[in-house]
């Protein structure tokens, strides 16, 4: 995963195609339904479940960003960790895994944050990365006291933000920042992150604006692959494009909601069972609406694939099946140029054991991890 020289090497490098578990840190996971089976995100949970993780040699855990539930049955996501405590919680008990902190930058003090970054970062010996999100849900802004900027103005915000967290990260003197969202001076924090350069950055990039930022300062571009598959090569390509007109070069990480059963008839039964029979619909609504998603001129199929995706799994690319086809498109998304795949599972104690036990040899086999 090259990036920029200030990124320092990572367990994000070490596999052609990366993995970890995505979303474990929230109520439900990324499966909005209310089925009894679903996720309970305990931190004995959590920590269990990276653990388990960590042993079979996965590359990272990446947490959601949330602080308000989607309502529904369920109120999905509203019991949720805080993703910076989390995540050093997370590194003092695991060895070799990275784990993220999803970060909305209206919400932390950039020096403070750099602060509890560095924190986190020397307890994980430079396992720790960054999620920078920027910011979409606004009564979760209004419920913290904070105004949303508008669409544009957040990067904008943004862009301040990281300048702001990236010098006090490698600054060995004092120094001054004035611009339009934060203004700091003689600002100096110690230590920096740990072993030298800075953690891996990972930006969302959906909107062009979003997809600007994210070219301009992540290690990884998060994306989601709402497109056919055919269509991802074209995607992938164009957004490390954007990258290159930086001078830089990115990874391309993005979301799957994995279903793997012995069977493929298994799988779509679970699959039909937790995502459409037993769906949260009022909290897919509330989903789907707030990204956008449901606005004139979408059409009814449109917003049929829309929900079906919100319940799976957050939004992300399901991949339902038994262990050789979901091996086998894995391996294909890796063909098209994607670094790295954050999974959701129904339940990731329940799951991840069989996708470790069938998948993770096929995917060593393929030569796109290391066994």
């Amino acid at each position: 995963m090259p990036a920029d020289g200030n990124h320092k090497r990572d367990q994000l490098d070490l596999n052609k195609l990366s993995l970890g578990l995505f979303g474990l840190n929230c109520s439900g996971g990324l499966a909005v339904t209310t089925v009894p089976e679903r996720w309970e995100a305990s931190w004995e949970n959590n920590l269990n479940a990276a653990r388990m993780a960590d042993e079979a040699g996965l590359d990272f855990m990446l947490p959601l960003g949330r602080w308000k539930g989607y309502g529904g049955i369920t109120d999905h996501n509203a019991s949720n960790f805080e993703t910076l405590t989390w995540a050093s919680g997370i590194l003092a008990s695991t060895r070799n895994l990275m784990a993220f902190g999803t970060v909305h930058v209206s919400l932390f003090n950039p020096v403070v944050a750099a602060k509890q970054m560095v924190t986190a970062d020397h307890i994980g010996q430079g396992r720790f990365g960054i999620n920078i999100v920027c910011g979409w849900n606004s009564d979760e802004f209004d419920m913290l006291g904070v105004n949303l900027a508008q669409h544009d103005d957040r990067y904008d915000q943004g862009q301040e933000w990281l300048d702001v967290v990236t010098q006090a990260w490698s600054s060995t003197e004092p120094f001054d920042y004035d611009g339009k969202f934060y203004q700091v001076h003689k600002t100096d924090i110690n230590p920096k992150p740990y072993g030298g350069g800075r953690p891996t950055i990972v930006c969302a990039g959906n909107s062009p604006r979003g997809r600007e930022y994210a070219a301009r300062n992540a290690d990884m571009m998060f994306t989601n692959l709402r497109m056919h598959i055919d269509e991802v090569p074209g995607t992938v390509s164009e957004l490390k494009g954007m990258a290159t007109g930086y001078n830089r070069e990115i990874g391309v990480f993005s979301n799957v909601a994995v279903v793997c059963r012995p069977t493929k008839k298994e799988a779509e039964e679970w699959f039909q069972y937790y995502a459409v029979e037993n769906a949260d619909q009022d909290a897919v609504e509330y989903m789907i609406e707030g990204r956008g998603l449901k606005k004139p001129g979408v059409s009814e199929e449109a917003l049929q694939a829309a929900r079906l995706r919100a319940a799976g799994g957050n939004g992300a690319l399901p991949i339902i099946g038994d262990p050789d086809y979901v091996a086998a498109l894995m391996k294909r998304l890796s063909e098209c140029g994607i670094s790295a795949l954050a999974i959701g599972f129904t339940n990731y104690l329940d799951e991840f054991p069989y996708f470790r036990d069938e998948v993770l040899p096929r995917l060593a086999g393929e030569g796109l991890r290391a066994s």
